[in-house]
Formats: structure tokens, sequence, C-alpha cells
């Protein structure tokens, strides 16, 4: 029986890094931006250690991307910041950019040969797991 799976090229990897580490980016700097401003301690706490982990992330992503054919990871960029939003919507904004996270990890795990590219799929592990440990924070 042969392995039917698709793989993860080297150009798709390139630009799956680069988009991570701009959506990384996005977050690090909008969640910064809230939690200056936001009232609720415990959320404020939550904002402020998830913004240090998404800029990590984004190293991460960096760290990762291929060398060979170069990568531009300073051209991809994520959606544009969010307007200004109400202090009671930022939790379930920041919930779903979390789920979507966490759904496009889960889906970019398949199609990567864990033999071939340990590096990718460590990555994705770090990034998962402190993803899943904010979202159920936010949840609490």
């Amino acid at each position: 029986m042969s392995d039917r799976r698709r793989h993860l090229g080297i150009i798709e990897l390139g630009s799956i890094c680069a988009d991570m580490r701009a959506r990384n980016i996005d977050l690090f700097e909008q969640l910064g931006h809230w939690v200056v401003d936001t009232p609720e301690p415990s959320l404020q706490r939550l904002f402020g250690e998830a913004s240090h982990l998404h800029a990590w992330h984004a190293e991460l992503w960096a760290q990762r991307a291929p060398v060979i054919p170069p990568v531009e990871l300073d051209t991809s960029v994520a959606a544009p910041p969010a307007a200004l939003v109400d202090q009671a919507d930022r939790a379930t904004i920041y919930g779903a950019a979390l789920d979507r996270l966490l759904t496009e990890l889960s889906e970019l795990r398949d199609p990567i040969d864990e033999l071939l590219d340990p590096s990718t799929i460590r990555t994705i592990s770090l990034v998962t797991a402190d993803l899943a440990a904010l979202r159920r924070r936010l949840r609490a």
C-alpha cells in the first residue's frame, strides 16, 4: 500500500512560513495595543503574554522559512489591522483568530513528512501548543 498523502513542497512551505510570520506579527502588534487600554486585569495579562508569544512565533516561522529558493518574508502581509474594536468584542475577535490559526496548523501538519522535515513539524507543534493554551485561558 502506497502513501498517497500530498507532500508539501519547498516553495509552498516558504509561502506558508511567510504568511504565518506576517499573521503573528499582526497579532503581536494588535494585542500589544489592546493590553494598554483593556481594563480587565486577567484579559490584560492574557493579551500581554499572548503578544510576546506571537512575536516569538513570528521568529520561529522566519527561522523555518527555506533559504533555497529564497523566500521574501517581508512581502507577505496578513489582513490589515482591525479597526477600533469595542473592548467587549476583543476576546471574541482574538478567540476567532486563534481558532483559525489552530485549524490551519492542523491541516498543515498532514502533508508534511515527519522524517523529511522534522523542523517544520517541531515548529507546528510548538506554536499549536502555545495557541491551544491561550485559547483555553481565553475561555476560562
